[in-house]
């Protein structure tokens, strides 16, 4: 009996090609783009940031509405330090809804609304609705990761964000 070391190898034979080329494929150029990169425009950032305080000042108003409402029903409070982690963790909440539901199904929240402001992708057409979506879930990523993705716009030179990038949409000056 051969040992395993000793079994001669069986190899099956490889199939024939006859005629198979491989070719490579071929690059269609966007009709829509030029032939050269065109800089994005984004908003400024002060436009972004009078969005971003607007909408802040929005969900911090419901954040205390729902604060109040919850300390007048409560039969006890909660201690310091258990209620400034709950409480930290129900604000990121009510703002990953606040975007979600405004931004994925209204097109805009109030703050871009107010700061002339509308979601552009980078070819400049207007972004669907799963874009939108998988905007505000890399937005959470953005924020989840203390702040970098957010602190990215001042080191990019287009000053976007990383859901900006993995979306590849921006916030534009309303046309």
């Amino acid at each position: 009996r051969p040992r395993i070391l000793e079994a001669p190898e069986l190899v099956p034979p490889t199939p024939a090609l006859g005629g198979i080329l491989l070719e490579p494929a071929v690059e269609t150029a966007d009709e829509r783009r030029p032939g050269f990169e065109v800089p994005l425009q984004p908003a400024s950032m002060t436009r972004r940031v009078l969005a971003l305080a607007t909408d802040a000042v929005l969900v911090i108003l419901a954040f205390t509405a729902f604060g109040y409402i919850f300390l007048k029903l409560a039969p006890t409070v909660p201690p310091l330090t258990q209620a400034a982690g709950i409480s930290t963790v129900l604000l990121g909440l009510f703002w990953t809804g606040y975007q979600y539901l405004l931004l994925v199904h209204a097109g805009a929240t109030p703050g871009l609304k107010l700061a002339k402001l509308e979601l552009s992708r980078f070819d400049g057409s207007s972004v669907p609705r799963t874009i939108r979506r998988w905007r505000v879930l890399a937005s959470v990523l953005s924020g989840v990761s203390v702040g970098l993705g957010y602190a990215w716009c001042f080191l990019d030179e287009d000053q976007l964000c990383w859901h900006d990038r993995i979306t590849r949409t921006y916030m534009a000056p309303k046309k």
